[in-house]
């Protein structure tokens, strides 16, 4: 049994004069490199739009968000930094009234005595 193919057949798909591949669709390979990377700049650039409509989306709710509740945003960070200020105040004080400073400062008066004592 004898299988005759025309050689146009095997010719790639853009009719460039070089053979086609059923690996590569009927195309060569430079041919089907340049569809390939035609195909994929495409996907790319879909990919890119929906990434852009979705940012936009996206603005577009935190901006509506951001009108309703700009005042508790606000009123929130107010007491926050108050919440904050205030627990750094109290820390700083108890740092004064810790016993590690007193004891520090009484290592301080004996090593003063000691070195001023003829």
């Amino acid at each position: 049994m004898r299988i005759h193919v025309h050689q146009s057949d095997l010719l790639c798909k853009k009719e460039c004069g070089y053979y086609g591949s059923p690996y590569w669709q009927g195309f060569c390979s430079k041919c089907w490199r340049e569809e390939y990377h035609k195909a994929r700049q495409k996907e790319i650039q879909e990919d890119w739009e929906l990434a852009e409509l979705q940012r936009e989306e996206e603005e577009a709710f935190a901006s509506s968000q951001s009108s309703q509740g700009a005042q508790s945003l606000t009123f929130s960070k107010f007491e926050e930094k108050k919440t904050n200020e205030k627990t750094r105040k109290v820390t700083t004080v108890k740092k004064f009234f810790s016993a590690s400073s007193r004891v520090g400062s009484k290592k301080g008066n004996i090593a003063y005595q000691k070195h001023s004592s003829p």
